[in-house]
């Protein structure tokens, strides 16, 4: 796809500056700290839930920014529901006897998955309906 006027001059204009130096383990961490502990100076505002991929990093880092445990830690369903495969992968490949036909395979593991996700959405805000 051809590139615009506009993008060309500011792509040949631009310089890029470096705001973070350190592993790319602790860039997320770190962006979050620096974004909550200047929320309320700029914004005028406390954040007061981290939505989070399940990488508890970020999250670590900021949830006693306010106070004690003053954020409140969310997580995506899709992300929950991909670790639930991923474990039950693993927990198949260190017990061999949970494998094989009419057993833990990986297509039953793919509709356990998504049987998973179904429920925990069709049961939003409705812990006893699981």
């Amino acid at each position: 796809m051809p590139r615009s006027i506009e993008l060309e001059t500011f792509a040949a204009d631009h310089v890029c500056h470096s705001n973070f130096q350190g592993s790319a383990l602790k860039i997320e961490a770190v962006g979050a700290t620096r974004i909550f502990q200047r929320s309320i100076v700029k914004r005028g505002l406390k954040y007061a839930h981290y939505y989070g991929d399940g990488d508890s990093k970020g999250f670590i880092s900021v949830k006693d920014t306010y106070g004690k445990d003053s954020v409140k830690k969310y997580e995506c369903i899709g992300h929950v529901q991909k670790r639930v495969g991923a474990r039950l992968r693993k927990l198949k490949s260190k017990n061999k006897n949970l494998s094989g036909k009419g057993k833990l395979t990986d297509s039953f593991i793919d509709r356990l998955q998504n049987y998973y996700g179904i429920a925990v959405r069709s049961n939003a805000g409705n812990l006893s309906g699981l």
